[in-house]
């Protein structure tokens, strides 16, 4: 025999009223990331909308950095840009996200020296834009650092002569 629980509609806020003591954390500490912007699937915050996966690119800042719809500024992982071709590679990102929906996949590494968010970037239908960057010569890989793709990046850059060590 099956026994299905019925879902609760449990008010949150409600509950935290009636306790005896309401806990304030007077360590502030520097958070890299507001933690609104990214939704973890969390039933506490009742007023926000649904788990955002899917973004669109606001503005592109450099060919290496975009700022997202939800006002979260990203750096592409794995590439440098490349000053001789930095016009054209904003250009290709802007032509390439333009009214398209994206999502971030993340590496080891969350964040690098300025504190931006480090992450691969893909359009809704899975077009590796990072990758795609390194196959049109727009940006070189990315040497100083491990990231996942690595090889792959150095690979394709070789392949399409845009490899700059």
């Amino acid at each position: 025999e099956i026994i299905r629980q019925s879902k609760q509609n449990i008010d949150y806020k409600e509950i935290a009223k009636q306790l005896p003591y309401i806990f304030k954390d007077p360590v502030k500490f520097d958070k890299k990331i507001d933690p609104r912007k990214l939704h973890f699937g969390s039933k506490i915050n009742s007023n926000r909308q649904k788990r955002q996966d899917y973004h669109c690119v606001k503005k592109v800042i450099s060919p290496t950095e975009l700022e997202l719809d939800n006002g979260l500024k990203i750096r592409l992982l794995g590439i440098k840009e490349k000053a001789e071709k930095k016009q054209q590679a904003i250009e290709f990102l802007q032509t390439k996200t333009k009214g398209q929906k994206v999502f971030m996949k993340f590496g080891q590494v969350k964040h690098d020296s300025q504190n931006n968010l480090l992450c691969y970037l893909y359009l809704q239908n899975k077009t590796f834009i990072n990758r795609h960057l390194v196959k049109e010569g727009l940006v070189s890989t990315e040497t100083e650092m491990d990231f996942k793709y690595k090889k792959k990046f150095m690979r394709t850059a070789e392949t399409e002569g845009a490899y700059q060590g």
